[in-house]
This record gives C-alpha cells, structure tokens and sequence, in this order.
C-alpha cells in the first residue's frame, strides 16, 4: 500500500518537473533569438556586416547542432537532473560572455557557449517527458514543449527589444543570466530522472555501449530522412523569425526594429499555438506523413507571400502565423523517430534529429547574410549597411525553396508508421 502510495506522489509531481524541462528550453529560446532584435546595436557596437553579424548568431547552432549526439548519450546515461543543470549554468557563462564582448571573436565564443549548453534542454525535455508519462501523451506534451520554445522566442524579441531601449542590449543579456542561475537552481532541486529516482534496469544495461547507439542510427535509412524532413522545416524558422525576418519587415514596411519584432512574434505564436495541435491531429487521424506534407504546403504558400507579395499588416500576420504552423510539424517529426526508434536509443535517436534540425539555422543564417553582404549597393545609416527590399528578396530565396524540398521529402521518402511504435 506504502509503494503504490509512493508511485502515486512520484507521478502527481510529473507535470511539475516536464515543465521545469520545458521551461529550460524556453529559456535558450530567449538567448537563440535574441541578435534578431539587437542586429544595428550588434553591427555598430562591434564593427560588423551583415555577414558578420550571420556568423556571430550562427555561432551558436555551430556547437549546437555537433553535440545533440552526445547530448542525447550523456541524457541516456547520466540522467536529464545532471546534465540539465550544468547545461543550464554553461548558456549563463554565455550570455555574461556575450554581453562583455567587444568584438566579433568574443561575441562569437559566448554565442558558441550558449550553444553547448542549449544542445541539452530540447531532447531532456522530451526524455523527461517519456520517462514520467504513458506513450499516447508523447505527441500532444512534445507539442506543448514546442510551445514553450515559441513563448521563450516571443520573449526574446518583443519584450527584450523594448528592454534593449531602455538599458542596453548589455544589461538585457546580464539580466537574462540571472535569471538562468535562478533556472538552474530549480532543476537540480525539483527534477528526478525517473519516477522511482532509479535508472530503469532495461535502459541502464544497454547505455554503454556507444558505437552501438550510433550504429543503430547512422544505418537506419528512414532516420536520415526524418532528418533532412526535421532540417528544411525549421531551418526557415529560425533563419527569418529567429534573424532575417526582423530587419526584412522593417524595411519593407518601413516600421521600427520593436514592431517588425511584434509581427515576427506572430510566427512563435503559430509554432505554439499549433505544435499541440498537430500532435493531437496526428493521433486522431492515426496518420503522421499526411500532416506533414500538409505543413511544408502551407510554409511554402505563407514564405512565399511574405516575402514577394505586397500585404497589408494583417495579412502580413496571418502568413506568419502559417509559417509557424509550418515550423510546428518539427515536434511531430520527433514523434516519427520515437515510432521507429529503440527505447536503448531514443535519447541519442533524438539527438541525431535535433541536430539535423538546429543545422539549418547554423547553414541559412551566414549564407543569407552573405547574400545581403553581395547584393548591397554600398548605402551607410549611422555606420551601419542599409540592405534594400530587393536585396533581402533575393538573399531570402532558399526559404521557400526549404519548404518545397520537405515537401517532396514528406511526400515519398518518410515512412508512414500510423503513430505505432515499431519496438
């Protein structure tokens, strides 16, 4: 009665300790996006183009996308408690190395730090998730966990941008360490890697063996496609909504930094609004190819109007809220890796899928910049290159050019699995 009554208390306690996982990754959202708002402070302060600029944000998905493999292994057989809160304290050495730095090199290191530690919070996240819940919530709460990604980049946009205005993009970025040791404190207190805080016996056995876990990946043919899906269905998120997008829609538009930042929130609010949503259509329909071909269409329709069609602000709002209903079928991609991926592997199976994710970003950002860097006219404001709205067409190309590839992908290359897992 004790033991049942012990399980009972664990369990009750398990929508706590999966948000303090979530809560993680909305936090190293905030710091992924934040150059987004602080691009002219950023080029002036530190003397850069927009190449350099691309390259210092992509700093971070530089060491992010590398170690999702060992961070899904160091989940597998440390536990998401330990690595979850050391990661927690690397993205805080980070971002006070971010807002110290004086120049690109340093800027870039504290980027690339906040990388590091960022590469753990998705896939512990989703561990915990799987450890403390039955198997047919998995889409739904890999959905919300989505959700708090897109309330931690409308965090880091807006809300930060109008801090920026007031202190400083400096202080902003001081601000947000604090609020990450803060973070890091309630992990190590408040999360247990298990129900019963001990390893399962199944998991722990097999853990050791790496090769094994990355043989099993590296073979499996249908993973590299869910992967490639993973990597053109998010890679235009984080490249315009996370970067590009910003400074695109201010000068079309002809609008402030902090309102291109507002409309560039509508596509975090799409991803978060519907993440959940997707995952539960998936369950219903007992099809998982079907809702993701149907979201690389609809981020093909929305980049495209966006980008090359002259729209009023509220249509402009309704494409971007589309391309984060695009975005959103990245959470629905990890639900296919979980059908067809062993238990012994599923951390480091989902490492190798975010890594291809994340990827995108760390490719598009500096390839746009450099497009933006080519095609400039030569045009300085206050120090710093104006780009035209040509220009940003031109270098914005591969965005939608993203969406029709995953589309052709989703449509003949990923295996239906009709949400059942194959193990």
């Amino acid at each position: 009665m004790q033991v049942n009554a012990a399980k009972h208390a664990f369990r009750s306690v398990a929508p706590f300790i999966c948000l303090l996982g979530a809560t993680f990754y909305l936090y190293e959202f905030c710091l992924q996006v934040s150059p987004g708002v602080m691009t002219h402070e950023l080029m002036g302060d530190l003397a850069m183009s927009a190449t350099g600029l691309g390259l210092v944000s992509a700093s971070f998905y530089y060491s992010y996308a590398p170690m999702q493999i060992p961070a899904g292994y160091l989940h597998d057989h440390l536990g998401p408690r330990r690595t979850l809160s050391l990661a927690i304290l690397i993205c805080v050495a980070g971002a006070i190395c971010f807002a110290l730095s004086h120049n690109m090199l340093t800027a870039a290191g504290g980027r690339f730090l906040m990388g590091i530690g960022s590469a753990f919070s998705f896939t512990g996240a989703l561990l915990l998730i799987i450890r403390w819940f039955p198997p047919y919530y998995f889409a739904v709460l890999s959905g919300i966990v989505q959700m708090m990604s897109s309330i931690g980049a409308i965090f880091g946009e807006h809300p930060l941008a109008s801090a920026i205005a007031e202190w400083g993009w400096r202080n902003s970025m001081l601000a947000l360490a604090i609020v990450g040791i803060a973070l890091t404190g309630c992990v190590w207190l408040f999360v247990r890697d298990w129900p019963d805080n001990k390893a399962h016996p199944y998991i722990t056995k097999h853990t050791a063996n790496t090769h094994h876990h990355l043989k099993a990946i590296f073979t499996n043919k249908a993973a590299w496609w869910i992967a490639a899906y993973s990597f053109l269905i998010w890679a235009p998120i984080t490249t315009f909504a996370g970067l590009w997008g910003i400074p695109f829609i201010a000068a079309t538009k002809h609008i402030s930094i902090a309102s291109a930042s507002l409309a560039c929130a509508a596509t975090w609010v799409g991803v978060g609004v519907c993440a959940p949503l997707i995952g539960w259509l998936s369950e219903h329909l007992q099809q998982r190819c079907t809702v993701l071909m149907s979201a690389a269409v609809c981020g093909l329709l929305s980049t495209f109007a966006v980008i090359y069609l002259p729209t009023s602000m509220p249509i402009l709002y309704l494409c971007l809220f589309g391309l984060g209903m695009a975005g959103s079928a990245q959470s629905l991609a990890f639900c296919v890796v979980r059908d067809i991926s062993h238990p012994r592997h599923l951390g480091t199976a989902m490492g190798f899928n975010n890594m291809a994710t994340i990827a995108g970003a760390a490719i598009l950002q500096p390839a746009i910049g450099y497009l933006l860097h080519k095609t400039w006219q030569g045009a300085i404001i206050n120090h710093v290159p104006f780009y035209t709205t040509h220009n940003y067409r031109l270098a914005l190309a591969m965005i939608p050019l993203c969406y029709l590839l995953a589309l052709l992908i989703s449509t003949r290359c990923i295996p239906e699995t009709h949400c059942q897992q194959k193990w």
